[in-house]
């Protein structure tokens, strides 16, 4: 009985000491019945800080998610992403509380922890885990309008594809010939500078062979091809481009959101990210005091790189007496050969030509039903240069 109560008496003495240690509330929280566009917290770890006030980690899944979009002159289109989500003051409380730390330079994961520990103790430990998870009660909701993913950042515009006309009346968006809706396509960054890379004639969907055969986001996953890895459905994207520095490649990042059958893979991932914005991953430079905790942060380091479970590729076998990896004892992820399905890294042949760029989901790795959407993102030489999405739906 003494060492429970002398467990108890130590726990409750850490937690009076990570309150003592909570640092004073910032202002970044939204308040219930709100529309705010573009509001963003200090910068966490990989990604910007946004959906401030929401219930959850960023924006979660449990807000409701839309796309719309604004008409802009010449005949394009400003995209703007809305989420709907679930607000209590405990979160509210709980971010400003994160922020603060971040904004103050307290990014050891202490003064993160003491915010944990304050809201625990305000609201109980079943009420904070639910709110974790993005879960309620909730006291309200906000509504969050997104046109950039990061203070500062150029806004992507769009057109309506070829032998489609714009709307902008109502429902703004995209009516082909046969008055069906169609997805808009990207047409430039604006603001981008005169020395930047530019692209026209963008295209993407289905693949055949080296180009596009129709312009379209959905891409019906049916595991007709074959590439690394399995069974597969290809697609991809294709343009006309100017004004590019062959000596520099095209660099693209994808990130996904969907259903990912890999639950397992999922809470890594998501962990990885997690360690990062908190400043908890260990050092991979190999100046740390401790190898596991080395060689953890080497891990998470891959994982936080990758865009979703099926894009990591990391395995770990044990040494046998010759020195060499013992196959039959190896785990993690089946290595594959060929290119990632989504490349990160795209030779640009010449100053100003077309290219085609081709991509692949694996379709053993998709349920049957499931939808996932994939949005690329390239830049050149550090300055954004197109912006689409792929709606991948297993058959």
């Amino acid at each position: 009985m003494k060492k429970v109560y002398a467990i108890a008496f130590s726990t409750g003495l850490t937690i009076v000491a990570l309150l003592m240690a909570t640092p004073g509330a910032a202002q970044w929280s939204a308040e219930p019945g709100a529309t705010v566009r573009n509001a963003f917290g200090p910068q966490a770890g990989r990604k910007a800080n946004q959906c401030r006030g929401a219930c959850g980690a960023g924006c979660p899944d449990t807000c409701a998610k839309t796309v719309t979009y604004e008409c802009q002159d010449s005949g394009q289109m400003r995209k703007v992403v809305i989420y709907d989500c679930g607000t209590h003051q405990g979160c509210r409380v709980h971010d400003d509380c994160l922020d603060a730390c971040l904004q103050n330079g307290n990014q050891d994961g202490v003064c993160q922890q003491a915010c944990d520990a304050d809201v625990m103790q305000r609201y109980g430990f079943p009420s904070s885990a639910s709110w974790l998870k993005g879960g309620g009660p909730y006291d309200g909701r906000i509504n969050f309008e997104y046109t950039q993913d990061a203070p500062g950042t150029l806004e992507p515009a769009y057109r309506c594809p070829d032998g489609a006309s714009q709307q902008c009346l109502g429902s703004v968006g995209c009516v082909a010939a046969n008055g069906t809706r169609v997805d808009p396509v990207f047409a430039a960054y604006a603001g981008a500078g005169a020395g930047a890379m530019r692209v026209s004639a963008f295209r993407a969907g289905p693949a055949c062979g080296d180009r596009v055969c129709e312009q379209s986001a959905n891409i019906q996953v049916t595991g007709a091809d074959s590439c690394a890895g399995g069974r597969c459905t290809r697609f991809g994207m294709e343009f006309d481009y100017e004004n590019a520095d062959p000596s520099a490649p095209l660099e693209c990042s994808p990130s996904t959101s969907g259903g990912d059958s890999d639950f397992i893979g999922d809470l890594a991932k998501q962990g990885a990210d997690a360690m990062e914005s908190r400043g908890g991953t260990a050092s991979a430079d190999g100046q740390g005091e401790d190898g596991m905790a080395e060689l953890m942060g080497i891990f998470g380091k891959v994982l936080a790189s990758a865009d979703s479970p099926e894009d990591v590729n990391v395995s770990m076998a044990p040494l046998g007496p010759d020195g060499k990896p013992i196959e039959s004892q190896r785990v993690g992820s089946t290595p594959r050969d060929g290119p990632p399905p989504i490349p990160r890294s795209v030779d640009l042949p010449a100053t100003s030509g077309h290219l085609f760029v081709p991509m692949y989901q694996l379709a053993d790795g998709m349920q049957a039903g499931q939808v996932k959407e994939r949005r690329i993102r390239c830049t050149h030489k550090g300055a954004p240069v197109l912006d689409t999405v792929f709606r991948l739906q297993a058959g």
